[in-house]
């Protein structure tokens, strides 16, 4: 398999549009005179104002389901600003994500017309002097590598972590899905965190619910470094379980071992799902008050971990009873041999993708559909987004509270 996943460019070109509010400042600086006094004043009380949050957003005339939205950077020595927003941004053209300047001012914009149920992560790349990786050649890993390590929007709170741990601002447009177990809340009572030497000298976070004494179902989650570190799903199981919408559980979660060892696992020739209820699960069985019951096993992955737990609970049906799968990279493996032989009946299955996926939409289309002809019980989300834990860090509360019934 190969270990680079496909870059394709957009199949449509990114939204861009125009700011009413932009227009209108920009036509009042031309009147004052750019850079004098006067047009320096506008842009001011632009920042004291409208700008003072960012990004702007405004209504679509005519359209109750669009937004206009208008990312904005205050920079007066900036020679050039690019925006990377998750998917919209189009890593191999990369020209049309450059922030446009009001002239004379510090004051740079890019408007897109979106979806009123958008969410993303973004981050600004402000170029001073030092010619950036993207202006000399394709290398794509390097170029990537670049855009993960922008710089957050000052003027907007909600922000996320990205794999890499860089801190991205997050927009949420009126209508994307709520997110509210995600943050802590005070007065909640907290289940305990434990790292752990699983077998084979594997480490694991093993999360345990608060004031439970009985059997408890278990998630065994890929990606547990990401999950106790720049995300955080103890304190959304937290409040997931206080709310009362999802009954308490112990969660398994699995560290990947680094970006080389997490290719050759989930990407390459080895077995993660053999290892997963062979190896793991048995072993948390012993350790902890799990339940025995297949029907309360359930593995959860996203990316290449998605792929590996709809992997795992086909090819381990006696063992498996749910599976969460959240952007699963099937530009690998589409499952054909594994739905072709499978009986799925039983088995609980929460998937979902962004419809900014474009590579990844069709396919886990298709992988849903054939999950239900195979006798599954499936949920299938396609949410506006795109390869975001913006995005997945709700999405994964919403399976949870779907299999956790």
């Amino acid at each position: 398999m190969t270990r680079i996943p496909p870059k394709p460019p957009r199949p449509h070109a990114a939204p861009l549009a125009v700011s009413p509010a932009i227009l209108d400042l920009e036509r009042r600086v031309a009147r004052a005179g750019a850079g004098t006094p006067e047009g320096a004043a506008l842009v001011q009380a632009f920042w004291a104002g409208a700008g003072a949050r960012s990004p702007l957003v405004e209504p679509v005339a005519g359209e109750r389901g669009s937004r206009l939205v208008t990312f904005l950077w205050q920079d007066a020595d900036a020679e050039r600003v690019l925006l990377f927003v998750n998917r919209i941004t189009d890593e191999r053209n990369l020209a049309p994500s450059y922030l446009r300047r009001v002239a004379g001012a510090d004051l740079w914009h890019l408007t897109y017309r979106l979806g009123s149920d958008w969410r993303a992560s973004y981050a600004f790349l402000p170029q001073r002097g030092v010619r950036p990786v993207w202006l000399d050649g394709d290398d794509q890993r390097a170029i990537r590598a670049a855009l993960d390590h922008g710089l957050a929007d000052p003027r907007n709170p909600e922000t996320c972590r990205n794999r890499p741990g860089t801190v991205m601002s997050v927009v949420s447009l009126p209508d994307a899905p709520a997110q509210p177990w995600v943050a802590r809340r005070e007065g909640v009572a907290r289940g305990t965190v434990t790292e752990r030497t699983a077998p084979d000298g594997r480490r694991a976070w093993v999360y345990e619910p608060p004031h439970v004494a009985a059997e408890t179902p278990v998630v065994l989650v890929l990606d547990g470094e990401v999950w106790t570190s720049t995300q955080d799903l103890a304190t959304t199981m937290d409040n997931l379980i206080a709310d009362g919408v999802v009954r308490p559980a112990h969660l398994v979660m699995l560290d990947s071992g680094g970006q080389a060892s997490r290719w050759e696992e989930l990407a390459g020739s080895g077995d993660p799902g053999h290892y997963l209820v062979r190896r793991l699960l048995p072993w948390a069985r012993q350790q902890y008050r799990i339940s025995a019951r297949r029907e309360e096993v359930i593995v959860a992955g996203l990316s290449l971990g998605g792929l590996v737990a709809l992997r795992t609970a086909l090819e381990h049906p006696d063992e498996v009873g749910g599976v969460i799968s959240q952007s699963a990279s099937l530009w690998q493996d589409n499952l054909a041999r594994q739905l072709a032989a499978a009986d799925a009946s039983g088995l609980r299955a929460y998937l979902e993708v962004g419809s900014q996926e474009w590579v990844l939409a069709g396919p886990n289309h298709q992988v849903a559909a054939r999950l239900a002809q195979a006798g599954a019980e499936v949920r299938f989300v396609e949410y506006n987004g795109g390869h975001d834990y913006a995005c997945w860090r709700g999405g994964l509360a919403d399976g949870l509270r779907h299999l956790l019934v």
